[in-house]
């Protein structure tokens, strides 16, 4: 699960158009992108129940606010593609997100799409107060790292699988802690959106794998501008900062690594000093990113050889030039006025700021066009007929992955130290029969301090360890131990449940057997505190991650610990020690984490419930269903306007979340025009039918309105609406039967 905090990118246009716009797109995204669906969408801190009536409450309580130029901030959360939340869990997510931003009660609209593989929440939420007319800043502008906490606790409330760089995890007791990660050089998002997009090494990584290594182990300037040169780098000094240039693109050398700004370099090796390049120091040859498809890309390059591209984050030597002179022009107009005061300045800094922005506007947008025309490598695949390849590519992470995966792994040497903790967890795994086990390291300070980390994680990736491989990493996990770490197991399989009840006494622990349930294994944590877990095989219905979590959650409340609610949670490694600080003993000693049962069986108690509350979740979902209203269907008679009325309601239904029904029926209005009903007709029909799908009788007259909406269908608006909407005419007649019904009177 990701979360983004979306930028605005139309500060030009009015506050209005803005928020109208966004809330627009949350509700009905397929007015701006056919292919995007709306699957469930709701409003929040409103008066209103329509979607129109919100809107306008939201741009006037935004328009209240005299010191924030767009009050209303839009988030989106995403799901991985395997996953689908219900519309309670997207109302969870909302309310989690309003109180830890401390936005409760603001106004709030948000809508799930899904218009790719994954689906994906929109919230625009107004930072507004209703109450005190005041502007919100949540936590002080640092909402973003709140953000990825607010994922981490979604991710281990509801189940979700986590991300290969997630800032956050949640412990065994719930709390939060920052995952700690080694220091990596790599290139920035832009330049690996880049990578993504065609394949091939940006500029930034190309400077960072041939320069990070010179410039890092450089003695002297003239060291470093040789040694550069030798591997197609040029080195530039540019303003108070440096560059580095990758054939003819600028990359900023802080961007390659933050020791190497030029205050830090002069510091290491003196004044800069100038170097002396060869003149044929020319273009850098495309290189791929990575192994994977590495034919097929070399067939992508050479059908788009010479189509401009995207520099891959850098800037151009036109662009970099550009703000040399730039630069001094601004030192030489802005010294001559000095002496007419402060205001004078300000006004020319002003005026010379706009002016040069626009001419660097104008040197992109210039860039941009003539670049156009090259696909991405992963469209461009699709277009081949190379589906499988494409989805290789995308996925290339993990496939790389496991295709380096040795095959075997050599077993470590079995000194006494290692069988303990080999020997408990062979009984351990042969009872829990999982597919693979997840390795998770976790320090604990004495301030209460967490720092956790993933034992199997490469390139950001994790997928558990077998039960041999887990065994020659052994010593590795001895030797975190012996630093202060406390080593955690996840047991994972496609086909079973692995149900960890926590924090048990030895009381709870005898009722949960006397109750009739039987655990697998039974580990003793700490003294007098205990874990268990029990095996049940996934029923196979498309409630299975929900059947995980609630049976989780119900064992826990009833015998163990009451926060947990996640299927799949670590417990305490069998054979290692407890090493919170609270079990340290007198001599300095921790705790064993004691293996005090192991057998394989399945718990038929556990799996019974697990049925109960598969038939409640499928019970609920065909209530949601039977609830959802019928309209009355006439018999269906090509021709007849009410029965075309009703039909086109139907299609409608089935793609769109009906809130407003007078929109409703002007599209039904347009479409019967479309297939060629007469305006008498129409306005009869719309007369005679639109009060039968309304929740409540009204006392509107309908007369009045059947002629607004025949007035709105069959006049210039009309006219415009069924011009942009030209290439659904064909489907508007099938939905009425206008193809059988010119089929039967050919037949006549």
């Amino acid at each position: 699960m990701i979360v983004k905090k979306i930028k605005n990118t139309k500060a030009e246009k009015p506050k209005v158009w803005q928020i109208g716009d966004l809330v627009d797109y949350i509700r009905y995204p397929h007015n701006r992108n056919p292919q995007e669906k709306i699957e469930y969408a709701g409003g929040r801190g409103f008066l209103s129940a329509t979607h129109t009536g919100q809107k306008m409450e939201m741009i006037a309580l935004a328009r209240e606010s005299a010191h924030s130029n767009m009050p209303v901030q839009h988030w989106m959360f995403s799901w991985q593609e395997s996953e689908q939340p219900t519309r309670e869990q997207v109302e969870e997510l909302v309310d989690v997100f309003l109180e830890r931003m401390g936005l409760t009660g603001h106004q709030t609209v948000y809508g799930l799409h899904y218009d790719t593989d994954n689906y994906h929440l929109h919230i625009a939420v107004n930072r507004m107060n209703p109450d005190s007319g005041k502007v919100v800043q949540p936590h002080r502008g640092f909402d973003i790292r709140e953000a990825h906490k607010i994922v981490a606790f979604i991710e281990h409330k509801q189940g979700w699988a986590g991300e290969e760089n997630s800032m956050y995890a949640v412990l065994e007791d719930g709390e939060l802690a920052r995952r700690r990660t080694t220091r990596e050089i790599k290139p920035k998002q832009a330049a690996l959106d880049f990578e993504h997009a065609t394949g091939e090494k940006s500029v930034q990584r190309i400077a960072q794998e041939r320069g990070h290594g010179i410039i890092k182990n450089a003695k002297s300037w003239a060291e470093l501008h040789e040694k550069l040169a030798g591997v197609g780098l040029r080195f530039e000094k540019k303003g108070s900062g440096a560059i580095i240039f990758v054939g003819e693109i600028a990359v900023k050398a802080s961007s390659v690594d933050r020791a190497f700004s030029m205050g830090k370099l002069c510091k290491r090796l003196g004044e800069f000093e100038e170097g002396a390049y060869p003149e044929d120091l020319g273009k850098i040859a495309p290189e791929p990113v990575s192994s994977v498809n590495l034919e097929e890309w070399k067939a992508y390059q050479k059908e788009f050889i010479g189509v401009p591209k995207k520099a891959g984050a850098g800037e151009s030597i036109g662009l970099v030039h550009m703000k040399e002179r730039h630069r001094f022009e601004r030192k030489r107009a802005l010294s001559r006025l000095t002496r007419y005061g402060l205001p004078v300045l300000n006004i020319a800094r002003h005026c010379l700021m706009a002016q040069q922005r626009a001419e660097r506007r104008s040197l992109r947008s210039g860039r941009k066009k003539a670049r156009g025309g090259k696909p991405r490598f992963e469209t461009w695949l699709r277009t081949q007929g190379l589906f499988q390849q494409a989805d290789r590519w995308r996925h290339r992470a993990a496939w790389e992955q496991a295709r380096h995966t040795p095959p075997s792994v050599q077993r470590p040497e079995k000194g006494a130290e290692v069988m303990r903790e080999i020997t408990d967890f062979r009984k351990y795994a042969v009872a829990v029969n999982a597919d693979r086990y997840r390795v998770t390291c976790i320090k604990m300070d004495e301030d209460g301090g967490k720092k956790t980390f993933i034992l199997d994680r490469k390139g950001g990736m994790t997928r558990g360890f077998s039960p041999g491989e887990l065994e020659a990493h052994m010593p590795e996990m001895l030797r975190f131990q012996r630093r202060g770490e406390n080593i955690y197991y996840t047991p994972l399989s496609d086909d079973r449940h692995h149900i960890l009840i926590d924090d048990m006494s030895r009381d709870s622990l005898k009722r949960l057997q006397e109750d009739g349930f039987r655990p697998a294994v039974v580990l003793e944590s700490s003294p007098g505190n205990y874990q268990c877990l029990l095996t049940i095989p996934k029923l196979g219905t498309e409630f299975d991650r929900d059947v995980g979590n609630r049976i989780t959650e119900r064992l826990n409340r009833e015998y163990g610990d009451k926060k947990l609610c996640g299927c799949i949670h670590p417990h305490r490694a069998p054979g290692f020690e407890n090493r919170k600080p609270k079990h340290r003993r007198e001599d300095g000693s921790f705790p064993q984490v004691k293996l005090l049962f192991a057998e394989r069986r399945e718990c038929g108690k556990a799996l019974a419930l697990a049925r109960r509350i598969d038939h409640e979740y499928a019970e609920e979902a065909e209530k949601r269903k039977a609830e959802r209203r019928t309209f009355p269907m006439p018999d269906f008679r090509p021709g007849d306007p009410a029965a075309a009325y009703y039909a086109h309601l139907e299609n409608i239904r089935r793609h769109l979340t009906i809130e407003d029904y007078s929109r409703v029926d002007a599209m039904i209005a347009l479409r019967m025009r479309s297939n060629g009903h007469s305006r008498e007709n129409v306005e009869e029909t719309i007369r005679i039918c639109a009060p039968t799908i309304r929740d409540s009788p009204t006392g509107r007259n309908w007369q009045r309105y059947a002629e607004r909406t025949v007035n709105y269908a069959f006049g210039p608006a009309g006219d415009r609406d069924l011009e942009r909407n030209a290439r659904y005419r064909e489907l508007w007649g099938k939905v009425e039967g206008k193809e059988e019904k010119e089929q039967r009177i050919r037949m006549k």
